[in-house]
């Protein structure tokens, strides 16, 4: 577990580890980051006191196309790790946007590097970053009809430390045995799409469409 007050972006660290050889189920953890990354390159707002922002180091026994269960399963484990710790109930959004409401509250990034010849994974990083409180600076005009905080008010019988590492043990333990596919059902029970009209971007054009399972492989059918 490596802790830093700023840092850039835990998830480049992570990898910075990875490369160098960290193990699995190192942990890099920041009170702030400067250069937080959610998906498609966008940026993750991440000011000090008020969030967890941790990435963890993982090298999986399993292929490539498989990918996507960590996803899933990291968003269980992170949907527990609340559930445990606060009594709060939270939905998933396909693939791993947490929500409270209708307010997004947790951002999962990972990422992988894979070996070409044996189609496994070389490490993978999950990055999450979970806004557990309102910060102390107002949050940039754009995000403040999306994004969400656990609690108004940190409560004062909770850490962001107990949480984080409830969150560290729950996603560890479902991303050490992926073979067990038990998680998917409480990945549905979770979901907040299933049933519903979506949009899918496929093929260079949008299409709506109706979400109607998740696949085995963690899929959106």
């Amino acid at each position: 577990l490596i802790v830093y007050q700023t840092i850039d972006s835990t998830n480049q660290e992570a990898k910075k580890l990875a490369l160098e050889g960290a193990k699995t189920g190192t942990v890099i953890i920041a009170e702030e980051q400067t250069q937080g990354r959610g998906r498609m390159g966008r940026s993750f707002y991440s000011p000090p006191k008020s969030g967890i922002y941790l990435s963890l180091v993982l090298r999986p026994d399993v292929a490539a196309r498989d990918a996507v269960l960590l996803t899933t399963g990291a968003s269980v484990g992170v949907c527990r790790a609340i559930k445990k710790v606060t009594g709060i109930d939270t939905q998933i959004k396909w693939v791993n946007d947490i929500y409270m409401g209708d307010r997004k509250i947790v951002g999962i990034l990972t990422e992988a590097v894979t070996n070409f010849e044996n189609g496994q994974f070389e490490f993978v990083i999950i990055g999450i970053g979970l806004n557990f409180k309102q910060p102390e600076a107002a949050l940039p005009k754009e995000l403040e009809d999306i994004v969400g905080t656990l609690f108004n008010k940190k409560p004062d019988a909770l850490t962001r430390n107990r949480l984080a590492a409830e969150i560290i043990n729950e996603v560890l333990m479902i991303c050490d045995d992926l073979t067990n596919r038990n998680f998917l059902e409480e990945y549905k029970t979770h979901s907040m799409v299933l049933g519903k009209q979506i949009k899918v971007f496929r093929n260079n054009e949008w299409e709506v469409a109706t979400a109607l399972d998740i696949s085995d492989e963690g899929g959106l059918i």
